[in-house]
C-alpha cells in the first residue's frame, strides 16, 4: 500500500498507532498531531524503510494451541531467545533501515521471558519513536508485578491481548488492571484458527501471496529476517517431524548480520512472494475452533 502511494509521488504518509485505531483514540490535540498515536513515516534514498516487523522473543508458551502459527508447541523447540541476541538483532535492524515505525514483540508467550523488562527497555532506546506493541494471551498479566507495568508506562509499550478460550473468565479482571495503569491496550478474541500450510511445494505462489493473511508479517528471529512465520515454523517441523520443507538462505530468509548484505535487494525480495509460499494453499484455508493440541503434536495439526 505504501509503495503504491509513493509511486504517485506522495511521500507525506502517516501511520496511525494500531491500538489508537482499534480503540478509536484521538490522534489530534487541538490542531496538533499526537506523535505517539499518529506519525509521519520517514523515507530516504540511502536506506529503505520497513513499515513493520515482528520479533518472537521466546518459543515457550503457557498454552498449547492446535495449529500454532509459530509451532511453539512442537516438542524440543521451547526456548527463550537470549536477550543479547534479541537486542543485537534490534540494533542491526535500526542500522539497516531508515525508519521502522511499528514493531510487535511476541512469542510464544513473551511474558514468560525472564528478561522481558530489559528487552522492552532496550527496544525503546533503540527505537525511540516507533510504536512498540507487546502481544500476549493475557493469562499471566494478573501475576505480573508493578515493576512490569511501570516498565510499560515508562517505555510507552502498548498491550495487545489475543484472547483464547482459557482467558475468557479473566477478561473483566484484565480489562480493569490495564485500565488502572492507563495503558493503551486492545483485547481481541480469537475463537478461530486457520490452517493453510501443506507439505508439498506445488501451489500457486503468486495467488498465495495475494490471499495470505501474513504476507506483510516480516519476522526477525535469531538473526534472520524472513517474509513470514512459515520460515520459522517449517524449520521446526523438519526438526520434529522429519519433514522436508525447503527453507533457503537468501531466498526465504536473510542473515541480517551478514556484512555483505544488500538491504535494498533484500527489500525487493521480501516484498514479493517467497519460494516457501508454494507450500501454502490459501485457496483452501481451513478454519477451525480454537482447541488444545494433543501432548504429542503431529504435522497434521498444522497442515491441510
Amino acid at each position: 500500500m505504501i509503495d503504491t502511494v509513493r509511486r504517485y509521488g506522495i511521500d507525506d504518509i502517516y501511520m496511525m498507532h494500531d491500538i489508537a485505531g482499534k480503540c478509536h483514540l484521538p490522534v489530534f490535540s487541538g490542531k496538533e498531531i499526537i506523535p505517539y498515536r499518529l506519525r509521519k513515516i520517514r523515507f530516504s534514498e540511502s536506506k529503505p524503510t520497513l513499515p513493520y516487523y515482528e520479533v518472537p522473543i521466546t518459543d515457550k508458551c503457557n498454552l498449547n494451541c492446535k495449529g500454532c502459527l509459530f509451532a511453539c508447541n512442537v516438542t524440543g523447540s521451547s526456548e527463550h531467545i537470549d536477550k543479547v541476541q534479541i537486542l543485537s538483532d534490534a540494533r542491526r535492524m535500526e542500522d539497516l533501515f531508515y525508519d521502522i515505525p511499528w514493531i510487535r514483540i511476541l512469542g510464544g508467550e513473551p511474558l514468560m521471558h525472564p528478561d522481558i523488562c530489559e528487552i522492552l527497555e532496550g527496544y525503546r532506546k533503540i527505537f525511540p519513536e516507533a510504536e512498540i506493541d507487546l502481544c500476549t494471551n493475557g493469562l499471566l498479566l494478573l501475576q505480573m508485578g508493578k515493576e512490569f507495568f511501570d516498565c510499560l508506562i515508562k517505555n510507552r509499550i502498548s498491550i495487545h491481548v489475543s484472547v483464547y478460550n482459557p482467558t475468557y473468565n479473566l477478561l473483566d479482571k484484565i480489562d480493569s488492571l490495564l485500565a488502572k495503569y492507563k495503558l493503551p491496550y486492545a483485547i481481541l478474541k480469537r475463537d478461530k484458527f486457520l490452517k493453510y500450510y501443506t507439505t508439498d511445494p506445488i501451489h500457486d505462489l503468486e495467488k498465495n501471496y495475494e490471499l495470505c493473511i501474513a504476507s506483510a508479517c516480516r519476522e526477525v528471529y535469531k538473526g534472520k529476517l524472513s517474509t513470514c512465520s512459515a520460515a520459522i515454523a517449517f524449520e521446526k517441523f523438519n526438526d520434529q517431524f522429519h519433514t522436508d520443507f525447503k527453507v533457503e538462505k537468501n531466498v526465504d530468509w536473510f542473515d541480517i548480520h551478514d556484512k555483505n548484505l544488500d538491504i535494498n535487494r533484500v527489500m525487493e525480495l521480501i516484498d514479493k512472494p517467497a519460494r516457501i509460499c508454494k507450500y501454502c494453499d490459501c485457496c483452501r484455508m481451513e478454519s477451525f475452533d480454537w482447541s488444545y493440541a494433543s501432548r504429542c503434536p503431529s504435522i497434521k495439526d498444522y497442515t491441510i
